[in-house]
């Protein structure tokens, strides 16, 4: 919107708010898909369970999500999970998932724990770039993209919800009037 409306590119506290609440909660949320300790209920101890217990999703309950016709499909994309011809997934895939998205995630883990949840005495000489904050995120689509085909043999096109409502519409609206 700013872009594409030169009258709005001012200096303005008001960017600087909105830049800082978009990097907080994006960060924070991602810190809390990627906690693994062992009281969280989150992405990478789903992630964790699945790798421990490869004997849980196997071939035939896979194959049983799709209808009579597809069944074909089925073991087409069971094989993505699986060392071909094997009836349970390859845990060493699932561990290479865990080990990029940790990978992925750090900077910004550590970013969170000195500077948003917490004030460091030794804050990080580096911060993440919004790079690093948007390869996070590309990764964690795509995790979560194959999760839910490996989980409910659902395939989705796009993660981002699609509005339901017209979201840009206060934007359209003075916020200040000229007039006392």
């Amino acid at each position: 919107m700013i872009s594409a409306n030169p009258r709005l590119q001012v200096p303005s506290s008001f960017y600087d708010w909105v830049r800082i609440a978009h990097v907080n909660d994006m960060t924070l949320g991602i810190r809390r898909l990627v906690d693994w300790d062992s009281r969280s209920i989150s992405f990478i101890r789903l992630i964790e369970e699945i790798k421990d217990h490869p004997e849980v999703l196997t071939r035939r309950r896979y194959v049983a999500l799709y209808r009579t016709g597809l069944k074909r499909l089925g073991h087409r994309d069971f094989d993505r999970f699986a060392r071909p011809g094997r009836n349970e997934i390859n845990p060493a895939l699932i561990a290479r998932d865990r080990q990029a998205l940790v990978k992925a995630q750090e900077r910004l883990r550590r970013f969170v724990n000195k500077h948003v949840a917490h004030r460091s005495r030794y804050p990080m000489r580096r911060l993440p770039t919004y790079a690093d904050l948007d390869a996070c995120v590309d990764l964690l689509e795509g995790l979560l993209k194959k999760y839910v085909l490996l989980l409910e043999a659902q395939g989705l096109t796009r993660v981002l919800p699609v509005w339901q409502y017209d979201w840009k519409a206060p934007f359209r609206i003075a916020w200040v009037s000229d007039t006392p």
